[in-house]
């Protein structure tokens, strides 16, 4: 079934959520929380695409975080690795969207059809698809897949 009359600005989020590369990690990780979301895309003043934020990127740089470990001997615990565990902490809470942004980033101009929209997510296993204007340097929207799941009932 062929759905070339729906396109990619019919179904994008026109107000899609985003940031600039000097972000902190910690406020990122807030607005995902408290919006609700869980990708963002970056950008420059100009709204020129730089990258994409999703939450996996955060879960993915809380897993490199090493937990410190505690030996209990008699009645005391001897904490080790917790110096090494502080300034893994420090050096997280000091990280940017720009040390985690992926730059590699696949889009779409917003005259993009649906067909064209599914497969591009599909082939390259993405849930954020950044749609830019037709001169393909300004961010105009984004899709995700559940955009596209709701084009699909709808059509």
């Amino acid at each position: 079934m062929a759905y070339s009359k729906v396109f990619a600005r019919d179904i994008m989020n026109a107000s899609p959520p985003h940031c600039h590369m000097d972000l902190s990690v910690e406020a990122v990780a807030k607005r995902f929380a408290d919006e609700d979301i869980t990708g963002m895309l970056v950008v420059d003043d100009d709204k020129r695409l730089l990258g994409v934020i999703t939450e996996s990127n955060l879960v993915d740089q809380q897993r490199n975080l090493h937990l410190p470990t505690a030996i209990a001997l008699f009645d005391m615990v001897i904490p080790m690795g917790a110096a090494k565990f502080e300034q893994e902490l420090k050096q997280m809470q000091a990280m940017t969207v720009g040390d985690l942004v992926e730059d590699d980033v696949v889009s779409v101009k917003d005259s993009a059809d649906l067909n064209e929209v599914s497969s591009i997510m599909s082939d390259h296993r993405i849930n954020h698809l950044p749609v830019l204007d037709e001169s393909g340097d300004v961010v105009v929207g984004m899709i995700c897949k559940h955009d596209v799941i709701k084009a699909l009932v709808a059509h």
